[in-house]
């Protein structure tokens, strides 16, 4: 009877003191849950404010950098186009002065003089076209035009035969716009014993210029791509003419 009363109070011991550590943990887990909810109730309006005050600042410098990088871009475009215009007005204008055909012609001049017009804002010759083969001689007129408070630099050209009164026969080409000037010189001896110089002007003469320069002053504000062109023309006489002693003239003509 000893033996098992004892037992018995142990084991009512043992209830008793879990159940008193079960209630303790279960207010401890109770008071933790309400303690984490009181932590993690949200923000708070200036917490809020700043947020977006951050958001928009990040969105501001983000949104400056990609309209920096636009433009930029755009700005690079056009200056690649422009450039390569240039590059290809150059190249016509190099072949074609380059090969242009000094024919000696007279009109109501005594002595004959080569068909080369040569102003400071204009130059019309014969040529070859600079793109055809055999395509045969055309007449070429490199100018400068000013319409609608615009400058431009133009080429005309039609071939040598057609009628110079109908305007249909010629193809007109802007080379490039957008321009403040544009001028020729013409380098040689502007009179017999004289030192060769740059010339305003080079019209009916019985030679040709050594070089033509052409110089192209872009727009205030547009960058400046056109290095001075400098042409030296490869035709230095009229092989198809035969000079008759008689009539002092090419045949023919």
């Amino acid at each position: 009877m000893g033996g098992g009363s004892g037992r018995a109070l142990l084991c009512a011991y043992d209830i008793t003191a879990w159940s008193k550590g079960y209630a303790a943990m279960t207010r401890d887990i109770a008071a933790a849950a309400s303690h984490g909810t009181d932590d993690e109730a949200g923000f708070t309006l200036v917490e809020l404010l700043v947020g977006l005050a951050l958001f928009s600042l990040l969105a501001t410098m983000l949104f400056g950098n990609v309209r920096f990088g636009l433009q930029a871009w755009q700005r690079g475009s056009v200056n690649t186009e422009r450039f390569e215009r240039i590059m290809i007005s150059q190249d016509l204008l190099r072949r074609a002065i380059g090969n242009f055909y000094p024919m000696l012609v007279r009109g109501e001049a005594i002595q004959p003089y080569i068909d080369f017009d040569g102003a400071k804002e204009a130059i019309s010759f014969l040529g070859y076209a600079p793109t055809v083969a055999n395509g045969g001689r055309f007449r070429f007129k490199v100018f400068v035009e000013r319409q609608h408070g615009e400058t431009s630099l133009v080429v005309n050209a039609a071939p040598e035969l057609a009628d110079p009164n109908v305007s249909s026969n010629a193809t007109r080409t802007i080379l490039l716009s957008g321009i403040e000037r544009a001028e020729f010189a013409y380098f040689g001896t502007p009179a017999p014993g004289q030192d060769p110089q740059w010339n305003d002007s080079w019209t009916k003469r019985t030679d040709i210029p050594s070089l033509v320069r052409i110089r192209v002053v872009t727009a205030p504000g547009v960058p400046e791509l056109w290095p001075d062109l400098l042409i030296a023309p490869r035709i230095q006489a009229d092989v198809a003419c035969v000079y008759e002693p008689i009539t002092m003239r090419c045949r023919g003509r």
